[in-house]
């Protein structure tokens, strides 16, 4: 145990804050955390987090307030990070705590996490006086983490003890040294322990790497100044959002928006938001939500604020500082046992999908808030993990990945193409690496044809992935949103086409695949494919320039037929010479 120090530290005069060294030290500390995500992302092990980029990291204070996020990350993952340091600081008085402690966690109830794939890493730094000044953390997705399902997401899961094994926050290492017992427990529950031992030697690399940055931060400016220092960048940041909101109208907004199901038979499940906006502060009540699911798409609480979070710096303040001074003005009204606050045992696996609509319901009250920042809704990733063994090295592999939608059309621009939106923010996958780790051929893989909704912005477009299964004894989970609910559009833009999987398309044994599906067995040579929704779009479509409806035609995003119904646009009255109408290939 670290010992306690006898005398405290002499009284420090108040410390004056300029605000030109504030800007430098915030990037310093937006530094440690680029480094620290970089660092997990170049030595992890699995294609999930080295490929993806599935992970993030992030720099708390001493009190567990977030001060520093990098740009890139994933945002869902903050909550999850947020959760662990303030469960250390709960749990472990200082005093137990020594230099070269790291811990880690991946229960969404005891721990912090989000759901159990994330595991969590947090260690202290410590200054003079032997006081804990800082924390340094990293969150990655790990592929699978045991359970009853491979990958241990399935929309079917009821309880949080069918998605794998449950750590709780403890030491992974201990004054430096790896704690043997924890990194077995965790290895030993996983169909694929060979990438957790890269993966968690990866997060505790990554880990060590923030810190020594942080360290030679804090040497240089010394311990009260750093303390006080990352107390003023809070409270800038909380100014900022209160002088925003403050220049904006009181007023209190509404939105609405439907879940597939439940993922387990239910039918579409409503949900509502309405924000009220007073003074210097904003007020989030999700009260009208359904209750907690006997299915994983419940959503931590967590999650909720990181997925409100996202949509607030996009939208509010695109040029936020990302720290935690932000929440001081945002209040999140979660009824406990609701499906946005569940309690215990609660499944939570897939709360990523219903969290998309969540974003969108957020961004569409901002949008009647700051009508120039209207936005469409987001075409929602699809997933799907395949088990099996590989006749390769005829040993059992476990892996998945999420395949973007588009983003919704804006006020002022299309959408964005095949890109992951507002909670989510890991990459789709290379060809050559997913088939290299798995028995696997990606057949087509490219932007889907008239898969963005038409307005006078067009939504962003969606994808199609074909993968031929070339390992034996396979199995695929699936779990997806907007194949029974579209994206809406806004301002009198369309909604975009909805999503879909399909078991060997355009052949004899051609078959549409439900929403959501568990432990699909698929034959080697079977072609699984997914089809992706684009965004919403955003006004009338029949506005749109002619040079665009034409830009469009040519790239082959829209088809002919599309372009008469939708835009009132005839390509066989246009002398302009139509270009190339072969899909645009992403590969």
């Amino acid at each position: 145990m670290r010992a306690v120090p006898e005398t405290v530290s002499p009284a420090v005069p108040e410390i004056a804050i300029d605000p030109t060294r504030l800007e430098v030290f915030r990037n310093y500390l937006a530094g440690v955390a680029e480094e620290t995500w970089s660092a997990i992302k170049r030595c992890a092990y699995s294609l999930n987090i080295k490929e993806r980029g599935d992970c993030s990291a992030a720099v708390f204070d001493q009190h567990g307030e977030m001060i520093a996020l990098p740009n890139a990350g994933v945002p869902l993952h903050q909550g999850s990070m947020e959760g662990l340091v303030e469960e250390i600081v709960r749990r472990y008085p200082e005093e137990t705590i020594q230099p070269g402690d790291i811990f880690i966690t991946n229960d969404p109830y005891s721990g912090g996490a989000t759901h159990t794939p994330d595991y969590c890493c947090v260690a202290p730094l410590f200054g003079d006086h032997g006081r804990i000044v800082a924390y340094v953390a990293n969150v990655g997705h790990h592929a699978d983490v045991g359970g009853r399902v491979a990958c241990s997401q399935a929309a079917d899961n009821e309880s949080i003890f069918e998605e794998g094994v449950l750590i709780p926050p403890v030491r992974l290492c201990h004054a430096g040294e790896m704690i043997p017992e924890v990194f077995e427990i965790i290895c030993h529950n996983s169909r694929e322990p060979q990438d957790r031992r890269g993966d968690v030697a990866a997060h505790i690399a990554s880990i060590r790497a923030g810190l020594r940055r942080l360290g030679q931060i804090l040497e240089s400016m010394g311990t009260e100044r750093f303390l006080a220092y990352s107390a003023a960048l809070l409270d800038y940041s909380e100014r900022r959002m209160r002088s925003l909101l403050a220049a904006l109208p009181d007023g209190r907004w509404e939105a609405e928006d439907y879940l597939d199901g439940d993922g387990v038979g239910s039918g579409p499940l409503r949900f509502g938001l309405v924000m009220i906006k007073e003074g210097g502060t904003l007020t989030l009540d999700w009260s009208d939500v359904p209750p907690q699911m006997k299915s994983s798409r419940n959503i931590p609480l967590k999650a909720l604020r990181a997925t409100c979070f996202a949509v607030i710096r996009s939208l509010l303040d695109p040029g936020m500082h990302l720290n935690g001074g932000v929440n001081r003005v945002v209040t999140y009204v979660a009824p406990p046992g609701s499906a946005v606050n569940p309690v215990h045992p609660a499944a939570v696996a897939e709360r990523a999908t219903p969290c998309q609509v969540l974003a969108d319901i957020t961004a569409t009250c901002i949008g009647q808030m700051i009508p120039e920042r209207a936005i469409a809704a987001m075409g929602a990733f699809q997933g799907w993990a395949f088990t099996g063994i590989d006749p390769r090295t005829g040993k059992t592999y476990a892996n998945y990945e999420s395949i973007a939608g588009g983003l919704g059309a804006t006020t002022f621009s299309d959408g964005i193409d095949a890109v992951r939106g507002w909670p989510a923010g890991s990459m789709n996958p290379p060809i050559e690496a997913f088939e290299q780790d798995l028995p696997v051929i990606v057949r087509r893989y490219e932007l889907r044809q008239d898969s963005g909704g038409a307005g006078r912005f067009r939504g962003g477009l969606g994808m199609r992935r074909d993968l031929e299964i070339r390992g034996h004894e396979t199995r695929v989970v699936a779990y997806a949103m907007r194949q029974v609910v579209a994206p809406p559009g806004v301002h009198g833009g369309m909604p975009a086409p909805k999503a879909r999987f399909v078991l060997n398309p355009g052949t004899p044994k051609e078959k549409a695949l439900p929403v959501v599906f568990t432990n699909l067995p698929v034959d080697c040579g079977d072609v699984i494919s997914c089809e992706t929704p684009g965004g919403g779009g955003l006004g009338d479509p029949r506005q749109r320039p002619r040079e665009l409806v034409e830009r469009d035609l040519a790239s082959g995003l829209i088809a002919s037929e599309s372009a008469r119904r939708d835009y009132g646009y005839d390509p066989a009255a246009t002398p302009t010479t139509q270009v190339s109408t072969a899909k645009e290939s992403l590969r």
